[in-house]
Parts: C-alpha cells; sequence; structure tokens
C-alpha cells in the first residue's frame, strides 16, 4: 500500500482522511471476519492510528494502517489499497472544497464503495451509500448539524444501507462513534485515550450486535 500524498501535510486534512477511512472500513471487518468481528480490536486499532497522528509521527500511521486494511480487515493488498486511496481523494478533495461535493468528491466515494462492496460480495447501492457518507461529512463541518448525535444519525444511516435494513443499534452505534470522533479532536493530544478507545469499543460493541 503506497503513503498517504504529500498533500495530507496538514493535521485537520489527515485527521479527517483517518476518521473517514476507519468508519468505512469498520464496516468491511464485519463484512469479512469468518469467524465474527472484534470490536475491540477494532477500537485499539483506530485509537493505535490517531495516537501516532498525534504524535506527529506518519510512518507508524502508515504502518498501523496498513495493517489495518491488510491484516485485521483479511483484505489482500491491492484490494486495500484501491479502497483507501479512493476515500483517501475523497477527503482531501472535501478538505479543500466548500461546494461542488457532488461533482468533486461524490465520484471518489462512488469507486470505493464499489469496491467495498465487490470484495466483499455485498448487495448495496454504492451510489446511495457514498451520498449518505457524503452527508454526514457536510454535517459534520456545518454548524447547528455537527452534534454527535446528527452525525451519528448519519453513519447509522450508511450502516443500514449497507447491510440492507434498519435497526435502532446502527444509529446507537453511529452516536457513539461520533462522540469518540468529538472528544478526541477536542482533546488533541492531552485527550484520554482510554476514554476514546471504551467509546469506539462501545461503537463497534452495538454494531456487531446488530448484525
Amino acid at each position: 500500500m503506497s503513503a498517504l500524498p504529500g498533500s495530507f501535510s496538514s493535521r485537520r486534512t489527515l485527521s479527517f482522511v483517518v476518521g473517514v477511512l476507519v468508519v468505512l472500513l469498520a464496516g468491511a471487518w464485519f463484512y469479512l471476519r469468518p469467524h465474527g468481528p472484534d470490536p475491540k480490536a477494532v477500537a485499539a486499532a483506530e485509537t493505535r492510528m490517531w495516537q501516532a497522528y498525534y504524535s506527529a509521527d506518519p510512518f507508524r500511521l502508515h504502518r498501523e494502517l496498513t495493517s489495518l486494511l491488510e491484516a485485521q480487515f483479511a483484505l489482500k493488498p491491492a484490494d486495500a489499497q484501491g479502497i483507501a486511496q479512493s476515500l483517501a481523494m475523497a477527503a482531501f478533495k472535501f478538505e479543500t472544497s466548500r461546494e461542488g461535493y457532488e461533482a468533486n468528491v461524490l465520484p471518489d466515494l462512488e469507486r470505493a464503495f464499489a469496491e467495498l462492496r465487490r470484495v466483499t460480495g455485498r448487495k448495496f447501492d454504492a451510489r446511495q451509500v457514498a451520498r449518505a457518507e457524503l452527508a454526514w461529512w457536510v454535517a459534520r463541518r456545518t454548524p447547528g448539524q455537527d452534534s454527535a448525535q446528527q452525525v451519528g444519525q448519519g453513519i447509522g444511516t450508511v450502516y443500514a444501507m449497507l447491510y440492507g435494513r434498519e435497526k435502532p443499534e446502527f444509529i446507537e452505534a453511529g452516536v457513539l462513534r461520533a462522540e469518540a470522533g468529538r472528544l478526541r479532536d477536542q482533546g488533541g493530544v492531552n485527550c484520554d485515550w482510554r476514554q476514546v478507545e471504551a467509546l469506539l469499543e462501545r461503537s463497534y460493541q452495538t454494531l456487531a450486535r446488530a448484525i
């Protein structure tokens, strides 16, 4: 898997990229694990990525992301690279745009979800899921729409589309994940990593129960 492009030099951009990569690929975990999901491992992996990011260690960050994609998610290297690069490009274009999201961002998101659909064998509408994904990205940067409840609702909508059914646990999992992200963003280098990881683990435990 290639390193993130040099354009990802700002902390804000990189934090967004890592965050959305984990949200998307956490879904891949539950599709691909042959013996059932491991929420604790997903939460620990996400926490390690953020610790690497906040300690300004891009090599460790890349190593942890690669491990998460290729080993823990049981993805082939080429599959992991394709999904990660499409989603990373979408995140970068979103970060550098303030309008025209559908033209600039949506095509890369569609490619990422179409590839995820291919490697998992699941049946979902990649375009619709991409639009739902973009919607919570926009909410996260829009004052008045960026609460954990609102962003979590959007993440839960993506889960529902991926799994082809509605469950209240999807929303609960999304809200918990959004709360973890908010706690991490607010605390920065001084955040309570144990609390972040605990929230993430609760989120993925909830998702696992739902599927």
